[in-house]
């Protein structure tokens, strides 16, 4: 694989090196001659938890990474498009505006939410509810810089790349983020072809476990000019599909 090319292959790779260290962490106290009860017992047991959530990491990345390497190898793509630097630049401002007043609103209800119960508590009980909403108002602040972060650095991602996707039956691999829908209890719930002022789309939505549930996500993918029966070809293929 070339890890260069290949996201998820870095990932594995990282988090290989931080699993590493962290076995070493775990019989590190007594290596030094670290007491227990003087926190040898607590540094074993933080790098043990960080082994058992590396290996995991591992496993799912080193998935996706081989996922990955399958589709640049063109095995069972549906399409592959690459795009002028007039098309891509035109989907990158379209899209970040969009992301942007998405992930502002979702941020806001959240927020208002959040703030509302803290405030609730508050009122209830001075004493106990001071710390509630205060809770609140570190979370109102994390979740306003999440869709800060990650509306920017979609952005500054599709600038510094100019795209590239590619289109299996399981996959999509956009300008280097990869999605997948048969993995994990993952789901493609719809394909869409939104034609009108260019670029045209392909809306694709899939749903992915997370520990709060089920999260849907949307990918829009740009088709490049002249391409349109394709992109027709590839909704009609998923929408006969008998999985999708």
């Amino acid at each position: 694989m070339n890890m260069s090319n290949n996201p998820p292959l870095q990932t594995t790779a990282a988090w290989a090196v931080i699993t590493a260290l962290a076995v070493f962490g775990v019989f590190a106290p007594q290596v030094f001659g670290i007491e227990g009860m003087n926190g040898g017992f607590a540094i074993s047991f933080v790098c043990g938890f960080l082994v058992i959530i590396g290996i995991i990491v591992i496993i799912i990345y080193a998935g996706r990474a081989r996922l990955l390497n399958s589709i640049l190898s063109g095995k069972a793509v549906l399409v592959h498009w690459k795009y002028s630097p007039e098309e891509w630049m035109k989907y990158t401002e379209k899209e970040y505006k969009e992301r942007k007043q998405l992930n502002k609103g979702l941020a806001l209800v959240i927020s208002v939410i959040a703030l509302s119960m803290g405030i609730i508590f508050f009122l209830v009980d001075h004493k106990g509810g001071i710390w509630v909403l205060l809770a609140m108002v570190i979370l109102v602040a994390i979740i306003a810089f999440t869709a800060w972060f990650t509306s920017w650095y979609n952005y500054r991602q599709n600038k510094k790349y100019l795209g590239e996707t590619y289109i299996t039956e399981n996959a999509l691999y956009i300008n280097r983020q990869l999605h997948t829908w048969r993995r994990l209890g993952a789901r493609l719930d719809s394909v869409n072809f939104a034609e009108g002022k260019p670029p045209s789309l392909l809306k694709f939505v899939y749903s992915a476990p997370t520990r709060m549930g089920m999260q849907e996500y949307q990918v829009n993918v740009p088709v490049p000019a002249g391409r349109e029966e394709e992109a027709e070809k590839v909704l009609n293929y998923f929408k006969n599909s008998p999985d999708a």
